[in-house]
């Protein structure tokens, strides 16, 4: 293609091109209008090729369920257009009654509800672990029928550490735990979520010791990579609080980061609550040791 689109370099070039008063003045050269056919032609066959690939994933059936939260019509509309496309709604009783994975499950939910309702979707963490399920943000009825929606929980997470178990984080598991999230990363970013009062600890606690002197310098490579993310100062850092809030913090990461799909809060506290929102909670040690292909399916 190069050696098409180039102008040849010999004398006769010099008739394409006249100066005038500084001015240069070109004629038409049939190279170029010969590569911008090529161009359009090849344009024309990448849209053809993808609306024969669209249209072709439009005539798979899937189960779906809406999240409703109110009396809007604009619910019924969304169902009704998947209806007739021959798609299934589904309860949340009948989520998880099928066993072929290849049967896919779409969650449906309306994008400006997403802050305020995302905690709402039925049996959320389980959807999340479920190759099967995907989630999609709309703005109107037709969206999903339209390939217009937004997708949500695609892939990647985050991970965050309650304070007491990132005062037991030895140099060595530091360096695991970036090596996991390297790994995890081939197919989804990953990140380290780290509070600002957290980040400021290990920075003070470094003139202590050797070790909390290489903790530090090993957290600043990982930032230089973006392995890891301090977050800008807010209320969970005030000192008045004896420690974060941590579930309110980690759905509002869940919502301000909604493509990843898991939220991991690493800790030694068990608390329902985190699950029913959508937040995976592990210890230190299941963490460093699971198999990442079977806990993180997705």
């Amino acid at each position: 293609m190069n050696d098409v689109c180039a102008v040849a370099k010999d004398p006769s070039r010099s008739k394409h091109l006249r100066t005038i008063r500084g001015v240069i003045k070109t004629e038409p050269i049939n190279h170029f209008d010969f590569c911008d056919q090529m161009k359009r032609e090849m344009d024309e066959s990448f849209r053809s090729n993808l609306n024969s690939i669209v249209k072709k994933s439009c005539k798979t059936k899937y189960r779906f369920y809406t999240l409703v939260t109110s009396d809007d019509t604009f619910f019924e509309q969304t169902k009704a257009q998947l209806e007739a496309e021959g798609h299934t709604a589904v309860q949340p009783s009948e989520f998880f009654l099928t066993e072929d994975t290849s049967s896919s499950l779409l969650i449906i939910l309306r994008n400006e509800d997403i802050a305020e309702h995302i905690c709402e979707v039925p049996h959320l963490l389980e959807l999340k672990k479920s190759p099967s399920v995907q989630f999609a943000g709309i703005d109107e009825p037709d969206d999903v029928v339209n390939l217009t929606h937004q997708e949500l929980f695609m892939r990647g997470g985050f991970i965050m550490f309650d304070r007491a178990t990132l005062e037991s984080l030895s140099l060595s598991n530091m360096k695991k735990m970036s090596e996991i999230l390297q790994e995890l990363s081939r197919t989804g970013k990953w990140k380290w979520m780290l509070h600002y009062r957290d980040s400021r600890w290990i920075k003070e606690n470094a003139r202590l010791s050797a070790e909390a002197k290489e903790k530090k310098h090993f957290l600043n490579q990982c930032h230089e990579v973006g392995l890891l993310e301090v977050l800008p100062y807010h209320e969970c850092d005030l000192m008045s609080k004896d420690q974060p809030d941590y579930l309110t913090c980690l759905v509002r990461l869940q919502v301000q980061n909604i493509s990843a799909r898991y939220p991991v809060f690493i800790t030694d506290t068990t608390d329902s609550a985190f699950g029913t929102n959508g937040i995976l909670t592990m210890t230190l040690s299941s963490f460093l040791t699971c198999s990442l292909s079977e806990t993180f399916a997705v």
